[in-house]
């Protein structure tokens, strides 16, 4: 029998932990180590430029440190903007959250939603693009 995963949950602080407590009950066979970046916290007041030279390296630094079999972005603003440099940069499986648009608006009979985010957030392309393909506008 192969050993339980070894799980990473990084947020930029501590609203990842209800992601935390999901995955927990999924996989409670799992062992974890949760990280919050409260040291750069709220994301949402950086540039997005900082944030990816923030996280891209520090992930690397963790990935080492703990290696990790699987790293969920539990921040939305982080996941909406540095997952495809994470997936570019390093070979661990990565999952993140993004506002659920998606899911909300198959959920809605007028397609229409709020989302609640950052700024950043709210105003990235990658959010933008979830509104044009799912919520009617």
């Amino acid at each position: 029998m192969p050993p339980p995963p070894s799980i990473l949950v990084f947020d930029s602080g501590l609203g990842g932990l209800t992601v935390l407590r999901e995955i927990v009950a999924a996989r409670p066979d799992a062992h974890y180590i949760y990280v919050a970046d409260d040291a750069f916290f709220p994301y949402g007041l950086h540039s997005e430029d900082q944030i990816i030279a923030r996280v891209v390296p520090l992930i690397g630094e963790l990935i080492d440190t703990h290696a990790p079999d699987l790293i969920v972005i539990a921040c939305n603003t982080a996941s909406t903007l540095v997952m495809s440099h994470l997936r570019n940069a390093y070979d661990v499986p990565f999952v993140g959250t993004v506002p659920a648009i998606k899911p909300a608006c198959a959920q809605s009979k007028t397609r229409r939603v709020s989302v609640l985010g950052t700024k950043g957030t709210v105003q990235r392309e990658y959010t933008k693009a979830l509104i044009r393909d799912f919520a009617l506008g």
